[in-house]
């Protein structure tokens, strides 16, 4: 009876062992700032690549001791964020923790009203596509773009009012079109800033990074 017992034991605990060790990586992944009590240590670990979660538990964040530590002002930042963006990524908790306006001022017209259509659209745009059919899209139009500015030049060589949307040069093979100064691979996930070595580089249309946040044609300034 007592061999029995124990076999019992051992094959329940061999049944669970998985579960267990897979739902105490993925609290893990998704509470990047347990250890925390501040949000500047939490901030400096995450440009430093000791953290990374791009898609965090907004409602376990949110119930945190660095999240209620912090002032009313990052936290609607944050809260601003989470809502347009579908998600909360760690780059979004470092961009509120530099600048608290940061995603106000992105998603507010000329009059200071916050322009609900553009967040909804992009809310809308965040939640229906997922990472895998993101990708698809991204290289099929990267392709697409490429195609026809390599068209383009052919015509109309030596044309100097090319527009925004052409490049004077050929990207090297493999390389996204919208950013003809540096190498960005078409097949990339999307990026930020945060997450290349360049800054004020050109930057074409499409925008699929978002590197150029003003508009002005010059990606991640600084």
């Amino acid at each position: 009876m007592i061999r029995i017992c124990s076999l019992f034991i051992i094959i329940t605990a061999v049944a669970i062992s998985p579960i267990v060790t897979t739902n105490f990586y993925a609290y893990a992944l998704q509470a990047i700032w347990r250890d925390y009590g501040d949000m500047k240590e939490l901030v400096k670990d995450i440009r430093n690549g000791n953290k990374d979660d791009d898609n965090m538990d907004w409602d376990k964040f949110r119930d945190s001791t660095v999240y209620k530590n912090e002032n009313e002002d990052i936290r609607d930042c944050i809260d601003l964020a989470n809502k347009v963006g579908g998600k909360l990524g760690d780059y979004e908790i470092v961009r509120c923790f530099d600048n608290a306006n940061y995603y106000k001022e992105k998603y507010t017209d000329e009059k200071g009203i916050k322009n609900e259509q553009n967040a909804s659209k992009q809310q809308e745009v965040n939640q229906s596509q997922s990472q895998q059919q993101q990708q698809e899209v991204n290289q099929s139009q990267s392709q697409q773009q490429q195609q026809e500015v390599n068209q383009s030049q052919s015509q109309n060589e030596g044309n100097v009012s090319q527009t925004q949307n052409s490049s004077d040069v050929n990207p090297p093979e493999g390389c996204d079109s919208s950013y003809p100064d540096i190498c960005i691979s078409i097949s990339s996930a999307k990026l930020s800033c945060f997450d290349i070595p360049y800054k004020n580089f050109k930057v074409l249309l499409p925008d699929r990074h978002e590197f150029d946040s003003d508009g002005d044609g010059i990606g991640c300034e600084g």
